[in-house]
């Protein structure tokens, strides 16, 4: 049986039909106008007539076959040779696909047991000559033992963890690569998401593939995050859903703790806003959950809520009326309350102290003396006029802009910048702004975002910083300085660097200093594209996984398995002939009575 690798070039075989359309084209009859003279040709014409006819279709015949040869030759043809089940020594690469996608139920039957199942057919082909390398969903070649293999898939499951389907290709061709035997295999058993392919050019091999089982109709979190981040002691989560988007609304729930505190009914592709109000004060873990489906590890997010008593705040005459009509909304909201455990001033107080640079320059010199006797390191530098938009983790990043502004002086993080120099810094208790709030030194104050900015610098940034941070399992990721430990009910990880691997069971996990203080939380989630659950096509993963990618069931795959070795590449053979064929027409093209052309 002969097949083709690439049979889309088989389309080119129409070219194969340009000799004979010349030839068609070519053929004129002019008039025939007998002279005397010429007569005694007329038999020696047709003497020789049949044998010109012969010449001229050898010569087609030969072009044709030639360009039909080239083309099959592009096509890539191997024929299957007959042959027992026995094989040569091969090493075999098997990737199993463990990764979270593999928990979605089809049909009544976990997709990962669809994967071991046709991992076991597998098994049974190998030969004890054989080599074997197994590939899971952290990516890592093993060489095991058919037995070891065996005890691998009987005891595998479903793990949290993203499995990217090109870089497992790449690792299992690499390990087999290496091995002495000269025969290679690899398998895919996975559910071949279209998500799980990264773009990377093919390899050159050929890749066995089990035809995955139907992607279910899935609905998911997409992302969920607290508004605002710090509750005093109202707040919402915002969760925006993913999905098939079929039409049909579900219910979004947000509980805290025990407690179911809001509802809401969307469908995919939207976004809900759950209210709540937490009576604890102090972190909490807040869990937006969708109605089960037929995937359901992607139906909860994990989210950090921060509730805290509104602030202690006033605003001394040197803050301004804007920032003091601010504090007065704020206060009707119950963000804030009266007192002075958190100050707004253009001076420094004995408290946590908001300042902003005094209105006259005078006065910077001895601000910056007070500075350095509370021991702060930032100080306010040179006075600049222009435009400049504000970035960095505030409200108000890309919405206002700065006309005036003082240069802060220091070497620590900041929080928000303008023009590229730190304008919102935080050291100790002490939170310096490079700009007064009115107008001329910045539109903040007629502006939208002007509460909610003052509302982040008195609940978050002056009260206390706090960290939220957003990993999927297993990631590395960077924790705040003075970070010792992480915590989730009962359950502590040591801290000891700023750098660690994130946990695998998804939750918030409570950032923890030295004295026991929580500065901090990491919401672990899984990771959304995992959700997505559409099974590439084969063109897909022809671009991305491997030049010869053959998707077949489970039965067809294994009676596949070690074919490779019974296989004939016909390319050479194909480019051989077509060689032969351009010779050969050369030769009778320059024969004697060449001069006649083929018409």
């Amino acid at each position: 049986m002969i097949s083709f690798l690439q049979p889309l070039a088989l389309l080119a075989l129409a070219a194969a039909a340009l000799p004979t359309l010349l030839h068609l084209l070519g053929r004129r009859l002019p008039p025939v106008v007998v002279f005397p003279a010429v007569r005694y040709l007329t038999a020696t014409e047709r003497e020789h007539s049949s044998r010109l006819r012969l010449r001229n279709l050898l010569l087609l015949v030969l072009r044709t076959l030639a360009l039909a040869l080239l083309v099959l030759a592009a096509a890539r043809p191997v024929a299957q040779l007959s042959g027992g089940g026995s094989h040569p020594p091969t090493a075999v690469a098997l990737i199993v696909d463990n990764s979270l996608s593999s928990r979605a139920v089809v049909d009544g039957a976990l997709t990962l047991s669809v994967l071991r199942a046709a991992g076991r057919s597998v098994l049974l082909r190998l030969a004890p000559e054989d080599r074997l390398w197994i590939v899971l969903a952290d990516g890592v070649p093993r060489r095991l033992t058919r037995l070891e293999a065996q005890a691998v898939l009987d005891s595998l499951r479903p793990t949290p963890l993203r499995l990217d389907l090109t870089a497992a290709v790449r690792a299992a061709a690499a390990a087999i690569a290496a091995d002495p035997l000269p025969l290679t295999e690899v398998v895919l058993l996975s559910d071949l998401q279209a998500s799980a392919l990264s773009p990377q050019e093919p390899l050159d091999m050929r890749v066995l593939a089990l035809e995955p089982p139907r992607a279910p109709l899935n609905r998911w979190i997409d992302s969920a995050w607290s508004q605002p981040r710090v509750w005093s002691p109202a707040g919402a989560v915002v969760a925006a859903l993913g999905g098939a988007g079929d039409g049909h609304a579900t219910t979004v729930r947000l509980a805290v703790g025990a407690n179911d505190v809001s509802r809401a009914v969307a469908g995919a592709g939207e976004q809900v806003v759950l209210s709540g109000n937490v009576a604890a004060r102090g972190w909490a873990t807040a869990v937006v959950q969708l109605e089960r489906d037929e995937f359901r590890a992607d139906d909860q997010r994990f989210v950090a809520l921060n509730v805290v008593p509104p602030a202690k705040t006033m605003a001394t005459e040197g803050a301004g009326r804007f920032v003091a009509d601010a504090l007065a909304v704020l206060e009707q909201g119950g963000r804030v309350s009266p007192g002075d455990a958190v100050v707004l001033s253009d001076e420094l107080g004995p408290t946590t102290t908001i300042v902003f640079p005094p209105s006259d320059p005078v006065l910077v010199g001895a601000l910056n003396r007070s500075l350095a006797d509370r021991g702060i390191s930032w100080r306010f530098g040179q006075l600049l006029e222009g435009e400049w938009a504000i970035t960095g983790a505030v409200g108000a990043a890309g919405v206002a802009a700065v006309f005036r502004r003082h240069r802060l002086l220091g070497d620590s993080r900041a929080i928000a910048l303008a023009g590229g120099d730190a304008w919102l810094v935080r050291e100790g208790n002490v939170v310096l702004v490079g700009s007064r709030m009115e107008v001329g030194w910045t539109d903040l104050p007629v502006s939208a975002p002007f509460v909610p900015f003052i509302d982040f610098l008195v609940n978050q940034v002056a009260a206390r910083e706090s960290w939220v941070l957003s990993a999927t399992p297993a990631e590395v990721v960077e924790l705040p300085a003075g970070t010792t430990a992480l915590s989730r009910a009962g359950e502590s990880f040591a801290a000891s660097t700023g750098r660690m691997a994130a946990p695998l069971v998804p939750g918030v996990y409570f950032l923890t200093a030295a004295g026991g203080d929580t500065i901090g939380a990491l919401e672990l989630n899984y990771d959304v594209r995992e959700s997505r659950l559409a099974a590439a096509d084969v063109g897909l993963l022809r671009a991305r996984l491997a030049s010869d990618v053959q998707i077949m069931a489970a039965r067809d795959l294994a009676r596949e398995l070690f074919s490779a070795a019974r296989r004939v590449n016909l390319v050479g053979l194909c480019l051989v002939l077509a060689l032969a064929c351009v010779v050969l027409e050369f030769a009778v093209a320059s024969s004697r009575g060449a001069g006649r052309a083929l018409r």
